[in-house]
């Protein structure tokens, strides 16, 4: 063998070694409740959606034991609509929010899984009690797709349609309603003035 060969001789690789892993972090839970008293526990992760519970969890640093210890109360949300609010929060739980589009008219598509938990709300109040949930919870995502849900509803419906679908009444119901309300005040007003002089 020649010293040439001898020389380019090379020594064999080194054995790769494990780089240390990252401890994993244990996932934090909250627990919110709506009207019906029935309490919820939901992921940190889950939670993010919503800018008012995050802005929440941020200002108050809850341990765990002190968060199941105090929920957070939604009274003004009925209990199905915040079991809603949770489910849809749920299923995105680690999505990133997609940036806002500031073009108008805004081009709005909204995703199968959406589409679908949209479309088996069965009752036209119970979108709008959930547009109202997600709009206080400033879950904008929800909000923007519950408003698209609402746009196709109406679109191609006349003013009459509208008026029906989410029972708006008309001009002259309204001053129906307002001249009711007037003379119900006037009444009540003489029957206590009538009352008041009856105890003299």
């Amino acid at each position: 063998m020649s010293s040439t060969e001898q020389g380019t001789s090379s020594a064999a690789p080194a054995e790769p070694t494990d780089a240390p892993t990252a401890p994993e972090v244990p996932e934090s839970f909250y627990y919110v409740h709506g009207k019906d008293k029935v309490v919820h526990k939901v992921s940190a992760g889950a939670l993010q959606h919503s800018a008012l519970i995050h802005g929440m969890i941020s200002n108050l640093g809850y341990t765990e034991e002190q968060a199941k210890a105090n929920p957070f109360p939604f009274e003004n949300i009925d209990g199905d609509i915040l079991q809603m609010v949770v489910d849809w929060c749920n299923q995105h739980k680690g999505k990133p929010t997609p940036p806002e589009d500031t073009n108008l008219p805004k081009q709005v598509t909204v995703p199968e899984w959406d589409k679908k938990f949209l479309e088996e709300i069965d009752e036209k109040d119970k979108l709008f009690d959930l547009v109202l949930a997600v709009n206080y919870l400033e879950i904008k995502e929800l909000l923007t797709y519950c408003c698209k849900q609402v746009a196709m509803m109406v679109k191609g419906k006349s003013p009459e349609e509208i008026r029906e679908i989410w029972m708006i009444p008309t001009d002259a119901e309204d001053e129906a309603a307002e001249k009711a309300a007037k003379e119900r005040a006037g009444k009540e007003a003489a029957g206590e003035t009538a009352a008041a002089g009856d105890t003299k």
